[in-house]
């Protein structure tokens, strides 16, 4: 019979699990308990997602671990993305309590999206401070098979809600802009309304933090519009923009 102290670690572990976004299934559960009775100090649990782009697919493997006084922790979780040409992109995400990348930012990122993420600044007595964040692909990866981080921080100047404004978009209800900027600060490819050619069309949109636009799609995807940034951003952060390479981390 499990004890109270059991049972609220086992469902602190599917919340956790569910908040991440590896959801709620059945079998994803069973896993957990049956990796938490093993008798093995660390075990792995698989699991995967729909909310790629249709050609891709992903896998994750969910990394746990088991204290001596029996807790038990998922300390990390490696994505690996497969993409319509069969080449593989994988990634280990660290997990803590302070700041973790759910499953969809996971994809995202591996999809060649930026998400924001919210860090503290050494430089500024850590400081909280938002930055959004992408993978080079251009460089090596390191010695634990990850790829480097390139940041655009708050000085960057990459205003959501301005890029969204001058991009044309179509909102039925102020709420769904609200939305809509949220999603896009996810790295997520989001459903929008646009004016193209004097007409009113749907499509996709993508925020594009380098450049400080939205990258703009027909619902096949073919790309609409061009990288050009917005009027006045361009001088303004010219600085900025060059020390973009030294801006590269290990995460």
């Amino acid at each position: 019979m499990e004890t109270k102290q059991d049972f609220n670690q086992v469902q602190y572990l599917k919340d956790q699990m569910k908040y991440l976004g590896f959801g709620e299934d059945e079998k994803l559960h069973k896993d957990l308990e049956k990796g938490i009775n093993s008798k093995k100090q660390e075990f792995e649990i698989k699991t995967t997602s729909d909310k790629t782009l249709p050609e891709n697919k992903v896998d994750f493997l969910l990394k746990f671990n088991k204290s001596e006084n029996g807790g038990v922790f998922l300390n990390s979780y490696n994505a690996k993305l497969t993409n319509e040409k069969s080449e593989e992109l994988s990634h280990n995400f660290p997990v803590s309590r302070d700041s973790s990348f759910t499953a969809k930012e996971a994809i995202n990122l591996l999809e060649g999206r930026s998400v924001k993420i919210e860090f503290s600044n050494p430089k500024k007595n850590n400081e909280v401070e938002p930055a959004f964040v992408q993978f080079n692909f251009n460089e090596t990866k390191t010695d634990k098979g990850n790829y480097l981080f390139q940041n655009f921080y708050k000085n960057y100047g990459v205003d959501t809600a301005k890029i969204v404004e001058k991009s044309n978009l179509i909102f039925d209800k102020p709420e769904w802009k609200v939305s809509a900027i949220k999603s896009l600060e996810k790295g997520n490819v989001l459903k929008v309304k646009f004016k193209e050619n004097d007409q009113i069309v749907e499509g996709k949109a993508v925020l594009d933090p380098q450049n400080r636009n939205l990258k703009l799609y027909d619902n096949e995807m073919n790309r609409l519009n061009t990288n050009k940034p917005l009027e006045g951003l361009e001088q303004d952060n010219k600085h900025d923009k060059a020390n973009v390479r030294e801006q590269s981390i290990k995460r």
